[in-house]
């Protein structure tokens, strides 16, 4: 027993000072108890001081702590396929009432021995949530990581997977089932029987494209259960025909693999219909078209590269620049800059110029009189004090012309863009660049990005800013071709060498007014997916707007409305519109800087997915793998009278006993009222008895 007092002791003996005084005090006040003999009176008093005691006690607030053996009943996690596949057969409605079905008899048979925990899932997991059968992805891995997670500590006696074993999405699960350390048991439905079917597996299309500008298409067919013969597929755009070709099947089954060409002169999301002819007795005819949406850009940017020589650092910046399709980049060699004009690119890029014994100051005097961005690269070509003329905002003094292999390294405080939290860690391990020697000396606009390491520690190598109203960058340095080819030789991709090159044009390349406002978005959203926006917002001299009222209006395409209104977060304004039917949206924006309101605009895509219906046979390999690499069972839904035995037989071996501990306040325990009353009703019966009144 527990006492909420510090010194129970003391306060036990209180209470039986004062019992005893207030019974002596009780008996010696009343002639009612002289003719009681001895006995009679000192049981009288035995039971006053009883009550007395008892209740000046439980003024002391004791807790009684009580031990309770509780039987435990095993965890039973139950999944259960909800996606569109479970009721791909010619009579979903008994399909799905058998399903149906299914639940109530687990439910019946098992809730007695064990604790049932329902999850339905598709492309996402849900609890205790009724199938609808809607889903557009089977992710099986994915759900059962989710929910085995989610009870790690609870240790499941066993996991009861219902569903068609058709998995569209994720890893394959048996390989998953293994480390979970209990069995799966699996409960097969869906339709096994082979039907003839000739689908469209898979598309592969660039998601961009530029007017006028062909782009390829290649289409994958695949069938089993056919006759040989011929068969159409197309490609169609608004009902006119951009494409088709005539396929041989020359036997039961076949993989096929087309190639097209495609062009758009229009601007925009375009779709086009692919399709292939159905086969004779062909029942699932919807996995034969497939819905292609390319973003047909009409806002290209435009980089010019000016050379006063030939370099390979200019095709690593060529080739960077271009795996983003937004750019297209030109290069001018010394002997033809007059043939281009500043006002018709987006960006200059001054590769080691002004040059020691070419290309001068007056050679570019009309790039660098044009309010165009600009980016300079410095090297071993370079005329250094003829750059540091310029006005760009950084300056190289005290080197003489001299050069040096330096690396570089990530500024950690650098504010213009996010580059990727891998970069510095690569940069690490890059070949130096020949860097000029000297200190450099920066504009309090311009923002470091790369600094030197070495001697030169601290010392800025790629900056970047805006001076009135001109975007500039200069990087002190040549040998990033070096970089590329080890970043496709060692790492196997080029990702992290094009991402610092392409998000530096971008900064460099937008121009200020569009700026301002943006609104980021993507332009083709799957309908399982959520759609989300997010916006940057600015005032005139390009600081960071906060607590702005930043709302946005989405319509459909048959002119229904919704309103939104954007969120604060970390870095500028988000959106989660959720998810939205299959269909194309345009959305206006409209964010409040002061009295000015500024507007942003655009289209997207929200694409239906026809995952589900690729394949419609139920995978029953898949099922059975489950489980029987996890030491369970498989059973057709047809079985459950198997099942039902074989699983309580597992629960019993499963179920324990635990020992809880309760704690409870003495005053709110029954039996310390129930005692007191009976103390009570004793005294009084023999008060009466023995006539003491």
């Amino acid at each position: 027993m527990i006492f909420s007092t510090a010194y129970p002791e003391i306060f036990i003996l209180l209470c039986l000072a004062l019992a005893w005084f207030l019974t002596r005090l009780l008996y010696r006040t009343s002639d009612a108890f002289d003719n009681l003999s001895r006995l009679q009176l000192w049981s009288m008093k035995g039971l006053r001081f009883a009550v007395l005691f008892l209740m000046t006690f439980l003024l002391l607030s004791p807790v009684i702590k009580l031990k309770k053996r509780v039987k435990n009943k095993p965890l039973i996690l139950v999944l259960q396929d909800n996606s569109s596949s479970m009721l791909n057969h010619p009579d979903s409605v008994k399909i799905r009432s058998a399903l149906d079905s299914l639940k109530d008899q687990l439910t019946s048979e098992l809730s007695g021995v064990a604790d049932l925990k329902w999850y339905a899932f598709s492309d996402s997991v849900q609890k205790e949530t009724s199938p609808d059968y809607k889903g557009n992805l089977s992710n099986y891995s994915d759900a059962i990581q989710t929910v085995a997670g989610q009870h790690a500590y609870e240790k499941p006696a066993a996991m009861l997977v219902i569903g068609d074993g058709i998995y569209n999405a994720g890893q394959n699960p048996v390989n998953l089932v293994k480390t979970l350390g209990y069995p799966v048991y699996s409960v097969l439905e869906g339709d096994t029987t082979l039907h003839s079917d000739l689908r469209i597996s898979r598309v592969r299309a660039n998601p961009t494209a530029f007017p006028g500008k062909a782009f390829p298409v290649e289409v994958e067919i695949s069938g089993q259960g056919l006759q040989p013969g011929q068969n159409r597929i197309s490609i169609t755009q608004n009902g006119r025909v951009v494409g088709q070709r005539i396929i041989r099947i020359t036997g039961p089954s076949v993989f096929l693999q087309e190639s097209f060409r495609v062009k758009s002169d229009k601007p925009g999301l375009q779709h086009y219909k692919i399709q292939v002819n159905p086969v004779a007795g062909e029942q699932n005819i919807a996995n034969n078209t497939r819905i292609l949406t390319i973003d047909v850009l009409n806002n290209q940017r435009k980089i010019l590269i000016l050379a006063g020589a030939p370099h390979p650092d200019i095709g690593a910046l060529t080739d960077a620049l271009e795996s983003d399709p937004q750019f297209r980049v030109v290069v001018a060699p010394f002997a033809h800059f007059e043939d281009y004009s500043p006002q018709k690119f987006n960006l200059l890029i001054f590769y080691q110029l002004p040059g020691t014994g070419g290309a001068g100051i007056s050679h570019l005097k009309r790039f660098i009189d044009s309010r165009t961005s600009r980016w300079f690269i410095l090297g071993a070509k370079s005329s250094i004090s003829a750059f540091n003329k310029l006005n760009t905002g950084m300056k190289i003094v005290g080197g003489n012309e001299q050069l040096a292999d330096v690396q570089m390294k990530i500024n950690p405080g650098f504010g213009l863009f996010h580059p990727d939290i891998r970069l510095n860690e690569w940069l690490g391990t890059q070949m130096p660049l020949v860097v000029p020697e000297g200190k450099t000396e920066v504009e309090p606009f311009m923002e470091t990005m790369f600094y030197q390491t070495g001697k030169n520690d601290e010392n800025p190598a790629l900056v970047m800013g805006e001076q009135k109203g001109i975007k500039k960058a200069i990087l002190a340095g040549e040998g990033i071709w070096k970089w590329r080819i080890s970043a496709m030789s060692v790492d196997g991709n080029e990702g992290l060498f094009n991402d610092w090159i392409v998000n530096t044009a971008r900064y460099l390349a937008l121009k200020r007014n569009e700026d301002q406002f943006n609104v980021h978005f993507n332009r083709m959203v799957l309908a399982n997916e959520t759609v989300r926006f997010s916006a940057t917002l600015f005032n005139a001299i390009y600081e960071p707007v906060r607590n702005s009222a930043v709302t946005l209006d989405l319509t459909d395409d048959a002119g229904k409305l919704f309103h939104y209104v954007f969120t604060e977060g970390d870095d500028g304004y988000e959106l989660d519109a959720g998810h939205l039917t299959p269909g194309s949206y345009h959305f206006s924006a409209i964010a409040k800087v002061g009295t000015d309101s500024l507007k942003e605009s655009g289209d997207f895509e929200v694409m239906a997915t026809q995952t589900e219906m690729l394949e419609t046979r139920a995978n029953q390999q898949v099922m059975k793998a489950m489980a029987e690499y996890s030491g369970g069972k498989a059973y057709y839904a047809s079985q459950l009278a198997q099942l039902f035995p074989n699983m309580k037989k597992l629960l019993q071996s499963k179920s324990e006993r635990t020992e809880e501990v309760v704690m409870m306040d003495a005053i709110r325990y029954e039996f310390v009222l129930f005692l007191l009353v009976i103390l009570l009703a004793i005294e009084w019966f023999l008060r009466r008895y023995w006539g003491s009144y």
